[in-house]
């Protein structure tokens, strides 16, 4: 269902391109009324707003743009009237309609620039937080009419963009939040909308979309940051830069705008302490939650080390936590095994590394399964069978 919103992100920079070349008034009038007629009146309410500044509503601005032809085929002689709508619009705006008052004269690509400057980025060129916010409104109008309608929202967040600004410079820091912003650009459909939020944060609205489509966009925008070559990386803690990243849904994460920023920010902020993840509100909600489990396993790197020995703390189907003695880096890939007569089969697995804390001799690790564990309730069940026969 067309709506005005969707029309003014989709051909705005259309008819602002038009106003901003040389187009003649006669291709300028062909190009307006074939998008009136795939798209309802509400073209001419948002030409004349680029041209004027105005607000005439959809069907006052369909009475003038159409008054104004005629307007211009009475003040011109037919040789000049591909190029007398514009002269004619002012004409007929001040004297016969009275709707201006003290009219000024902008150049079109003029009037671009300062369109475009007033609700991006300079340094991204993505849309600010200002005008997010609007287009944020608008769309929970548009979808509150709709029952069905969905749409998803993800705060995406570059870790350890501080220590990377700090050791690697400021201009570094920009190159590297230009490339997130092109990253982020090339997993987007037309109509999706992305936005520098603040400092290395970025925000999307993913218009359409269901839990499973927008965790997908937002994993694939994180592997893109995670293999992405940026320079002197190797100075961070972590080896190199990444992103992390929260999900809302409208209408399940909440109804007004405060709710679905919120929601999204809090399963950021879930992410944040994993480190190079993506975080639904629905995991919060999901049946493999992670569940205690002390049970022996063996892990090792994938740079020739032997297996040593760990202690697992929890495990869901995407994801287990263990302790160990050793120091293991944020980021890094290990395989696991889950060994007989301690798990009731001998199982191989590999995961990430999203989380590393130590405490006192211990190190405390939060791993990411990089498939899906499906034998949770069989594992769970053996180890309680083996306490049980074992009488500890």
């Amino acid at each position: 269902m067309f709506s005005p919103h969707n029309f003014t992100e989709k051909f705005s920079s259309e008819l602002l391109s038009l106003l901003s070349s040389d187009t003649e008034d006669a291709k300028l009038l062909s190009c307006v009324n074939e998008l009136a007629e795939a798209h309802g009146n509400t073209v001419y309410n948002e030409m004349l707003l680029l041209m004027t500044g105005k607000h005439f509503g959809t069907d006052l601005s369909k009475i003038y743009w159409h008054e104004v032809i005629e307007h211009s085929c009475k003040i011109f002689k037919p040789e000049f009237a591909g190029r007398g709508f514009r002269p004619a619009l002012m004409d007929y705006l001040c004297h016969n309609a009275g709707a201006l008052s003290d009219p000024r004269i902008i150049e079109g690509d003029y009037l671009y620039n300062i369109t475009k400057s007033s609700v991006t980025d300079g340094l991204t060129g993505l849309y600010n937080q200002t005008y997010f916010k609007k287009v944020l409104e608008k769309t929970i109008f548009n979808q509150r009419r709709n029952d069905t309608s969905t749409f998803a929202l993800v705060f995406l967040d570059l870790d350890h963009f501080k220590q990377y600004n700090d050791r690697c410079g400021h201009l570094l820091g920009d190159e590297a939040l230009r490339i997130c912003a092109e990253i982020i650009t090339s997993n987007l459909r037309d109509g999706d909308i992305a936005v520098r939020y603040g400092g290395e944060e970025f925000a999307l609205l993913l218009p359409g979309l269901d839990r499973h489509t927008a965790f997908a966009v937002a994993e694939r925008i994180r592997k893109g940051v995670e293999s992405q070559p940026f320079q002197t990386q190797e100075l961070l803690d972590s080896g190199n830069l990444t992103i992390s990243g929260g999900i809302s849904l409208f209408p399940d994460s909440g109804s007004t705008v405060e709710e679905i920023l919120q929601t999204a920010d809090k399963e950021l902020y879930k992410a944040k302490e994993r480190r190079n993840c993506i975080y639904s509100f629905y995991d919060d909600k999901r049946s493999h939650a992670r569940r205690p489990v002390k049970s022996l396993v063996e892990y090792a790197t994938f740079d020739g080390a032997i297996y040593r020995a760990a202690l697992s703390t929890d495990i869901s189907e995407r994801g287990m936590g263990l302790g160990c003695e050793s120091m293991i880096a944020e980021g890094s890939t290990l395989s696991l095994k889950f060994a007989r007569p301690y798990w009731p089969e001998n199982i191989h697995i590999t995961a990430k590394v999203r989380q590393v804390r130590r405490k006192d001799e211990l190190v405390f690790v939060g791993l990411e399964f990089d498939e899906t564990l499906t034998s949770v309730d069989e594992l769970l069940a053996h180890h309680k069978v083996s306490l049980a026969t074992s009488g500890r």
